[in-house]
Parts: C-alpha cells; structure tokens; sequence
C-alpha cells in the first residue's frame, strides 16, 4: 500500500468516519440491491421466466437431482460443480421457485461493487472506490447475469474477493490471510477452473514483492504471526504453499470425489479438452460452442462417443478430455498461420464492445427491463478504453495495481487460449472499471492543472483504443439474432403454447431464410396441433437446406408411422440412419419397426446402436431386452433392463418386463420385488397387478415361501414387453 493510501486508512480510524464509510457500504450494496432486484422483477415476463433453456437447463437439472437427494452422484464432474451446488441448495430452500433462486442471487450479486470498492479503497482511495462501486452497482451486464442461471454472478463475486484477500494478505502478510486467500481461490477453482491461470502469476507477484516488506516487523500490540523465511524467495515460496493449501482444502474433495467414483484422475472437472477444442479448429469462428462433427447442439455422451471412436477403446473422461485437447494442439501445431489468425480475432473479440451471447441475445432479453434499457450506455464500449488507459497508466507503478493488471491480463489470455463470449470475459469487468475511474479521476486531474503535455499522449491512446474497442471488425454488431426468436419458440413449444412457437419459428426463419433447425421445430409444433401436412412440409424443407439434418428425416418417419404407414416410416428412419450414424433415435424407430415385421437381428443392431450414441436412453435399454428375451437370451434380458432401470428407476415398462423375465428364469422373490415396486410407481396398472398375483401363484405350485398375494387386483394376461413407440428428437 502506498504512504498516500496508508495516511487515508489511519485517517479513516476515527469513529465518526467509521460510522460514515459503513453508511456508505450499506448505501452502495442497497443501490446495487434494488437496481438487481428490479431487473429481476421485470425479467418475470420473460417468455424463458420459468423454463430454462440450454446452460441454464443443465444447470436446473442438475440443482434439481441435488435437491432430491443425490448430493454425491454418479460420476466425474463434466462441469465445475460450485455453482450447481449452489443452485441446488437454493433449490431444496425455496422448493423449487427460480424466481426465489434468482432473488438470492440478487443479494450475493449485490456484494460486488461492494467488494470492488475495498478493493479500489486499497489500491487509489476512497473517492475513486466509491465512484468504481457506483459504476459497477449500474453495469448493465452485471445486472443482467443475476438474473441468469448461470455461474456469471458468482465467479464475478469470487474473483473480485479474491484479489482483495490477496492485497489483504500483502498487507499484513500473515498464515492466516494467506490461507483464506487461497481458499478463496480454491471455491472460483471449483466454481469455474478459469482462475488457475492467473495462480502461476501471482507467485511472481509475491516473489517481487517479498524483497521489499522483508524487513517487516510486527507493530507493537499487533498479534499477527508473519509469514516469513530467511530469504526474500524464501518467503515468497512460503506465503505462496499457504496459498495452494487453502485452493487444495476445496480443490482436493473435488478431485477425491471423482476419483472414487470414476477410478479417474479428473482434479476439477473433465469439460476442458472439448472447449478447447471449440475455440482451436479449421472450423471455429471463436465465439461459437460448437463442435464441428456435432454442431451447436451437443451433449457430453457425444463428445465421449467421438473420442472413444477416436481412440478404438472405452475412455475414461480424463482420456475423453485429452483426446480434445490433443486435437486442438495439432490444429495449433500443423496449422500455425489458420491458428494465429485465430487467436487474433479472438484477442479482438475479447476487447470488442459488443457482447457475444453464448446461449441467447443479451441485448433482446436485457431490453425488457428499463433498468437495462437506463444504464445500456453504460457499457464495455465505454469502460474498456478508459480501463485499459487506466492499467497503462498505473499498472506498472503501484504493485497493488500491478496484480489487478496482471489478473486482467492473464484472465484474457486464458479466455482467448479457448473461445470468447460476454460471460466468459465479464470476471475482468470489476477491475477494468475500477482502472477506468482511475483514469477518467487522473485527466480530470491533469485538465483542472491545464496541463495539456501530459494529455497528449493518454488522449491519442485513449482515442485509438476507444475505436479500436467499439469498431466492428467481424460483423457482430448487428440486428436482431434469429436464434433468440428460435430459443423463445422451444419454450413456448414446451409450454405446449404451439401456435406462439410457430410465430417465434417464422420470425427466425424470416430473419434466416436458411434456417433448417427452424424449419424441423416447426414442423414438430405444427403436428402436435393436428397439421400432419404442413408439418411434413416444414420437414423436408428443413432437409432441402440442410441435407445433414438427421433429424427432419426421423421426424417425417414418425409422422408416417403414427399414420400407419409402415413402409414409409421405415424409408425415413433408414434416411436419418444412412444421415447420422449416431442418431440414438432414430435407431431406435428403426429398430421398432423391424420388431414388428418380425426382423429381430436386425432389430437388436440398430438397438445396440442406440444405446452406443446414447449410453443414457433407457427405452432403448428397454427394447434391447425385449429382443434379447424373445430370442430366449433371459441373462442378457435381465441385464439390459436392469442397466435401463440404473439410468431411470422409475421406468416401469422396464421394471415390469424385469420382474416377468425373472420369474420365467424361477427368481420368483426378485420378481416379486420388482413388480411391487413397479406397482408403487404405477398403483392402478391392471397388467402389474395381474403379474404379481401370477407370480404369487407360481410360487404356490413351487412350494415357495411368502405364496400369499395381496388381497384384490384384477387377473390377466402378462405384460411382456411392448414395442417401442417412435420418437422425435
């Protein structure tokens, strides 16, 4: 801290100031709160209010097998898990009430301006923290993401406490400020892995630093133990194993977790090769998740699937996530000049002044608040030039802001290292507004003292990095996106709302004449009303601009088989099929059909197919069983439905059909447990009923124990299993 820092700190002792700087505080956080609270509130007729779509989806999912119970799970973390954890605990407190979760976020979101403002109180003072935390209280685009389900919010927070543990902890360099410093880190680790970047540096920063408050003593009275060693390097190396053991308290429950449940050395989690891989590829425009082979929509079990093919062998996710990166590499190594071109615009894009959406149009959706629409001018476009002056220009003379500098600055890289995005980049918006009020306090300063010399130079960089910033070098500042209308019609759809998902389709295909992906989802809304032409139309339009669009083509399948039409169906599923190989569904049709003209080998294949694109599609699971005891395979028929009744255990086909094939094998007491089950999901299924008291009966003319059914229930014929049903997608 400098001596002009530390004079207004000892200043600030005083009771009276005391009482005045907790005013303020209370006074920022409540701004912060209700500017948040209100654009939360207005957020609540948002046609995506209460049905997440995508990343927010896969969050709610999560929070929700969280919340019922499954605090442990299954296997390795795909994804960073402090944030579902986190959702999922609001989740389980407020029964399930996105509007309470997003109300929760409000209050932590809140914390961050106040948190920026102690941080910008240590590195410039008092009157330029509470402009950057006023500024901050209004950023539009951290107000947005707290109504976001998304980690957005929470690694802003983490990451702007974090850099002020670290400058408490240089400060008065104690065990203790180091320890929670790095446990801080540790929970942005296992929020978002992002922050391991910046670690290596901040080593060099302490190692710098250690030199100069060497010589440190404690001050009279003052109980702190000072982390210290002989040397200056010494010391640095100590503070900084404090500070990997606080991240390692939090890191390592992580790490063992996976490993015992996936006999896998995955540190955090195993999601890391494949984005790589998005942002370093002949194909990739930077901003865009998407995967070459699989498109935008993609699922973990079909990035495991590739690399396992890939690699000719089952993979462990540590493997699947290798395999990813080690395609990314050779793109970087065999193709270098593709690849610089590539980190190149990715640098650019990172500094632009428009936010790339991930998911969905930031500006479309923020736009239903008049909080957003009030501070929109308030934005990266503006904050950035002055921010990246402000890093210049006190970046390399005050070491505390030399380690915010060099938290921005690694924070970029490791973003540009994969692909850039508004949430991606947002962590670095706290410390670029608090070097952008720095710079706007000091030609402020300069102009009151009219010393036009020293403005020279800052005004024509100042200039430069503003049209550097907000000029469009790659097209994205645009109009309206067609995939914001897209994604609002898939919550309509699932709202069965299906003739306001037809408009939101056409004003996506009106804005993307080629959109297939419109066209295939139109035609799903249009047959649930009943409009089984024009469906078929939208269909094969879908297919006519898009040739790849496996999907359109097991629709127009299902369309035939539900009109009887089994010829034709078959026609179409064998299309998706010959389309993608590793469409789990249509597979799956397919196999239907070919249990019904009584090709069972053939049938079995293509379920075995299914279940290899998709290892979670139970119904397949189920099939597959079902082919397997109609060819007198009872094993391999008890095993198939039980791998169904793992993944989903309240299917009750597939239980029903596990307790009927035991039985056939004489496992009467397993049977029994099955089919009681089955009935406690499905109390008024006569055919269940009929089977227990069958078993019951079987077990009487054996001589078996607990021969006794239960009183009532209806006899009947067995339930064997039944065909499969056609799907969509």
């Amino acid at each position: 801290m400098s001596e002009e820092r530390a004079k207004e700190e000892q200043e600030s002792c005083s009771p009276a100031e005391t009482r005045r700087a907790v005013a303020g505080v209370l006074a920022i956080y409540a701004f912060a709160w209700v500017a948040r609270f209100l654009y939360v509130l207005h957020l609540r007729k948002s046609p995506l209010a209460d049905v997440p779509m995508l990343d927010e989806f896969y969050h709610v999912e999560w929070a929700q097998a969280l919340a019922a119970g499954d605090w442990i799970g299954g296997e390795v973390f795909f994804r960073a898990p402090l944030y579902p954890y986190t959702l999922g605990l609001l989740y389980k407190i407020f029964g399930g009430s996105l509007f309470a979760v997003r109300t929760a976020q409000v209050f932590y979101g809140a914390l961050i301006p106040v948190a920026l403002y102690f941080v910008g109180r240590r590195v410039f003072g008092k009157k330029i923290a509470i402009v950057c935390a006023v500024v901050a209280a209004a950023y539009p685009f951290l107000i947005y993401f707290t109504n976001e389900l998304l980690i957005v919010t929470l690694i802003v927070l983490l990451d702007t406490v974090l850099l002020l543990a670290v400058l408490r902890a240089n400060d008065v360099p104690s065990w203790g400020r180091w320890l929670v410093a790095g446990l801080i880190a540790g929970a942005s680790a296992i929020a978002r892995p992002s922050v391991l970047v910046f670690v290596p540096f901040l080593l060099v920063w302490i190692w710098l630093g250690a030199a100069k408050d060497f010589h440190r003593r404690t001050q009279p009275g003052q109980q702190v133990r000072i982390a210290r060693m002989p040397t200056a390097f010494g010391t640095a190396v100590l503070r900084f194993a404090i500070f990997l053991l606080g991240m390692a308290l939090l890191i390592a429950p992580v790490t063992a977790r996976n490993y015992i449940l996936g006999k896998d050395f995955v540190p955090i989690a195993s999601q890391g090769g494949v984005n790589f891989f998005i942002g370093n590829n002949d194909e990739s425009d930077g901003a865009s998740a998407v995967v070459p082979e699989l498109g935008e929509s993609w699922r973990n079990e079909d990035a495991a699937r590739i690399a396992e093919l890939g690699r000719g062998r089952p993979l462990k996710p540590s493997e699947i996530s290798g395999f990813w990166y080690e395609r990314g590499r050779r793109f970087i190594t065999t193709q270098p000049g593709p690849a610089a071109r590539l980190f190149l615009k990715k640098f650019v894009l990172f500094w632009d002044s428009f936010e790339i959406a991930n998911n969905k149009d930031v500006y479309h959706f923020g736009k239903m608040s008049w909080v957003f629409r009030l501070t929109s001018w308030l934005h990266f476009g503006v904050i950035a030039p002055l921010g990246l002056l402000g890093l210049w220009l006190f970046g390399r003379r005050r070491r505390e802001a030399a380690l915010l500098s060099v938290f921005v600055l690694s924070y970029m890289a490791g973003v540009v290292l994969f692909f850039v995005n508004a949430r991606f980049r947002l962590p670095v918006i706290p410390m670029l507004i608090l070097f952008a009020v720095a710079a706007a306090f000091w030609v402020a300063e300069r102009v009151k003292r009219r010393d036009a010399r020293a403005l020279v130079g800052p005004g024509v960089a100042l200039v430069v990095l503003a049209v550097f910033v907000n000029y469009d070098f790659h097209g994205y500042h645009r109009g309206e996106h067609p995939q914001t209308y897209y994604t609002i019609a898939l919550a309509k759809a699932s709202q069965e709302k299906y003739e306001e998902a037809i408009e939101q389709y056409r004003r996506a295909i009106e804005l993307s004449p080629g959109y297939a992906g419109a066209y295939n989802s139109m035609g799903v809304a249009l047959e649930k009303l009943g409009r089984g032409e024009e469906a078929v139309e939208a269909y094969e339009t879908a297919l006519n601009k898009d040739p790849t669009l496996a999907s359109a083509a097991n629709n127009i399948g299902s369309y035939h088989w539900s009109k009887k039409d089994h010829e034709m169906a078959a026609r179409w599923f064998a299309q998706a099929v010959e389309i993608d190989p590793y469409m789990a569904v249509a597979h799956f049709n397919l196999g239907g059909m070919l249990v019904q003209s009584g090709e069972l080998e053939l049938a079995e294949a293509h379920f075995k197919s299914a279940v290899i694109a998709d290892r979670r599609f139970f119904e397949a699971w189920n099939a597959l069983g079902v082919v397997f005891e109609e060819t007198d395979r009872p094993g391999e028929a008890i095993a198939a439905y039980t791998r169904a009744l793992i993944i989903e255990p309240s299917f009750v086909e597939a239980r029903n059909n596990l307790g009927i094939v035991l039985a056939r094998t004489g496992q009467y007491g397993e049977s029994l447990k099955e089919l009681e089950i089955a009935s406690r999901y499905a109390p008024d299924d006569p055919k269940i009923l009929a089977n227990i008291r069958q078993v019951y009966e079987l077990m009487r003319g054996s001589g078996s124990s607990r021969a006794e059914p239960p009183a009532g229930g209806p006899a009947g014929e067995d339930s064997a299993g039944q065909d499969p049903a056609p799907q969509g997608p």
